[in-house]
């Protein structure tokens, strides 16, 4: 699996952080986020040594991007590291959205093996019906949402070549010729004001490994012999 995650924490905009921007660009500054870019409305943080990996601040939201080669565990422990640092820069009270982006890519031995699989797991026509669209069908892509109780996750999935796959994931090493794309949108928009850290924490981790467990059970699907 090749994969790249997004954590981002959207609260009620508040002005006054924008007063701040020097302050919490230093407090957010560590080992690995060493090189910031303040802008008019929002703080930028890059790592030197690792460009996989990059966070943001602003005064109405914020997040970190981890992507290949970094795996699922890093971006865990650098999105807890991140969100710890900012907690008390940001108005924590407040929180209207957070929402964990995750994009898996799953080597697959051939594309039309795995067209066929989609075909048969998610669309359920029968080739007679297809061919009443008068074309040929020569690509699938499922959008799901579903909903958990307060958490939500949306996730689309479909068959990939090579070409396609660059456009979510650049020209990097190792990119197979064909694979399965699952992305999966885990959030949730409902917060109570006495939202504790550790909540927050413990939200991330579940999205992250739900994302998880979301691209092994269609790659079990798909893959299936």
């Amino acid at each position: 699996m090749l994969s790249k995650h997004l954590v981002e924490i959207r609260f009620t905009p508040n002005a006054r952080i924008l007063d701040k921007r020097g302050e919490t660009a230093e407090a957010l500054s560590s080992t690995l986020f060493n090189y910031w870019n303040i802008s008019t409305n929002r703080i930028d943080f890059a790592s030197k040594d690792k460009e996989s990996i990059q966070a943001f601040f602003s005064y109405k939201n914020l997040g970190l991007l981890s992507s290949y080669p970094n795996e699922t565990g890093y971006f865990l422990d650098e999105a807890k590291n991140f969100i710890k640092a900012a907690w008390t820069h940001f108005p924590a009270d407040k929180i209207k959205r957070i929402g964990i982006r995750s994009t898996y890519i799953i080597k697959t031995e051939n594309f039309t093996k795995a067209f066929d699989s989609y075909k048969e797991k998610f669309l359920k026509l029968q080739e007679s019906d297809i061919k009443k669209f008068g074309g040929d069908l020569v690509d699938v892509g499922f959008p799901l949402n579903f909903v958990s109780g307060e958490d939500y996750f949306n996730v689309v999935t479909g068959p990939m070549e090579k070409e396609q796959l660059k456009q979510f994931f650049g020209d990097i090493d190792n990119l197979p010729d064909s694979a399965l794309y699952v992305d999966v949108d885990y959030f949730r928009k409902d917060f109570s004001s006495e939202m504790k850290q550790r909540n927050v924490l413990e939200f991330v981790e579940t999205g992250t490994n739900k994302a998880k467990s979301i691209a092994e059970t269609i790659s079990s699907l798909v893959n299936a012999k």
